[in-house]
């Protein structure tokens, strides 16, 4: 799924004897300059509790990054992750981790992005380097204990080869043009042929309440081709579908609902949206999020901070300014966020 304003997507090396940790430590640059802070914009009634203090999940807001209440040095683009475990992408394009405000760096070539699991203990990624693609992945505690590494098909092919999901369970799934398959780093380190266990299934990414994942042939989640669900991952490989989402520019789940603009709302140069729909899981409830006045929401820019409680980046209409609202989504109302 496209990420236009939070996500930047760009896919390892020769077989190796020995796999250490794909992380290693490094000071943040110091010394850039701070972006101007966005306009308070206007609050939308609220019919009850909907907090303003600082987020709780990490959030980046007009190039600025904020991690368990603290803002972290540097300029970025991007960020992942929950609580205070994240991984992230700098404006210079230098990709970052971390399990408080103190980034470190994720050294190698990666073309595509790092994925890390719903409750962020675990991150994975494909490093390119002298024609080969190594699948490698770690643990986001502190020291980072790596997870080692497979060896994978088609080098040099575009798009790159990538990480397409890791679970909390630490089960990778990595896709190619033609390929997806499941890596099982703490159970045996080997990998399941997915074309084998879930044939005719697309896994597309994570969401709080399991895998995002297309029926059909492509990752086509706006009703083309296939119908999206979500599902859970077994170790040996299978999908248990745990119902049906609804066709889709971008969605967000959490373990209760659903945040999602519909298909045609957002592509090419149109990153935001007048309204986001929500629905709980179940489908037994729906509505409609509206931002402050004046403002837009971005997509992708929102997310589940807890089951019911949701994180939004929103912009000015002239695409100017940006602040963050949280959102609840019954009944529905939207209010600004602090930011320290």
């Amino acid at each position: 799924m496209a990420a236009p304003m939070l996500v930047a997507a760009a896919v390892a090396i020769t077989v190796l004897l020995t796999v250490v940790s794909l992380l290693t430590s490094a000071e943040p640059d110091r010394g850039e300059p701070s972006p101007a802070p966005a306009p308070a914009p206007s609050t939308t009634s609220d019919d009850g509790s909907v907090s303003r203090a600082a987020p709780e999940a990490p959030v980046v807001v007009s190039g600025a990054l904020y991690v368990g209440g603290a803002r972290v040095l540097g300029r970025w683009d991007y960020v992942r992750g929950s609580g205070t475990h994240w991984i992230g992408q700098r404006s210079d394009g230098s990709w970052w981790w971390g399990y408080d405000a103190r980034p470190q760096q994720l050294e190698g070539t990666t073309y595509q992005p790092p994925v890390i699991s719903p409750s962020a203990g675990y991150l994975a990624r494909v490093l390119s380097e002298d024609g080969g693609a190594l699948l490698v992945g770690a643990d986001t505690e502190e020291g980072g204990e790596g997870l080692g590494g497979v060896d994978l098909p088609g080098a040099g092919l575009d798009p790159a080869v990538r990480a397409v999901a890791v679970t909390d369970a630490g089960l990778v799934v990595v896709a190619g043009t033609s390929f997806q398959r499941l890596w099982r780093p703490l159970i045996d380190a080997e990998t399941i042929d997915l074309a084998q266990t879930a044939p005719g299934q697309v896994v597309i990414g994570n969401t709080g309440a399991g895998l995002l994942v297309n029926e059909g042939d492509y990752d086509a989640v706006d009703g083309t081709q296939g119908e999206p669900y979500l599902a859970r991952l077994a170790e040996d490989g299978t999908l248990t579908p745990l119902g049906a989402v609804p066709t889709h520019d971008v969605l967000e789940a959490s373990e209760q609902w659903l945040a999602y603009v519909p298909p045609g709302t957002v592509g090419g140069e149109a990153s935001a949206a007048r309204t986001l729909r929500v629905q709980q899981v179940d489908g037994s409830a729906s509505g409609v999020l509206t931002p402050p006045e004046g403002w837009l929401f971005v997509a992708p820019g929102f997310r589940w901070e807890s089951d019911d409680r949701l994180l939004a980046l929103v912009v000015t209409e002239d695409g100017g300014d940006e602040a963050l609202v949280r959102c609840r989504p019954d009944p529905a109302s939207c209010v600004r966020v602090s930011l320290p």
